[in-house]
């Protein structure tokens, strides 16, 4: 996985979406139509189009499923108080935002996540 990092305040999910699909962020942000924010249902409209295999819906993070799938569209509630999209993957957390973070990740809560399946 390389981490891409956005390009603007707005574009962590199109960078994830690049990330997941090794295509530039500007080919995610003109396939999806948008440099703006995201929604998951845009996320998985765009892996869809790339055709990439995920589950139907976001999982919440809760007693019933209190870890993340391996490789994951996270969904984190920052500190600073916005909605922010991250990637799981091998045990590190590729944020388009913060960068790289192995370990504990202290930006936000991780609220919920959409997982990916390898092809």
């Amino acid at each position: 996985m390389e981490l891409i990092m956005q390009p603007t305040s707005t574009t962590c999910g199109q960078a994830c979406i690049a990330m997941i699909t090794g295509k530039s962020i500007e080919e995610v942000i003109q396939t999806m139509r948008t440099d703006g924010p995201t929604s998951i249902g845009q996320l998985i409209e765009a892996l869809d189009f790339y055709k990439i295999n995920h589950a139907e819906r976001n999982t919440r993070i809760s007693k019933k499923n209190p870890v993340p799938y391996k490789y994951s569209i996270l969904t984190v509630h920052t500190n600073a108080g916005y909605t922010h999209w991250m990637l799981l993957f091998d045990g590190k957390y590729y944020d388009p935002e913060f960068g790289l973070v192995e370990g504990e990740y202290t930006h936000g809560k991780i609220t919920s996540f959409l997982a990916i399946y390898e092809r």
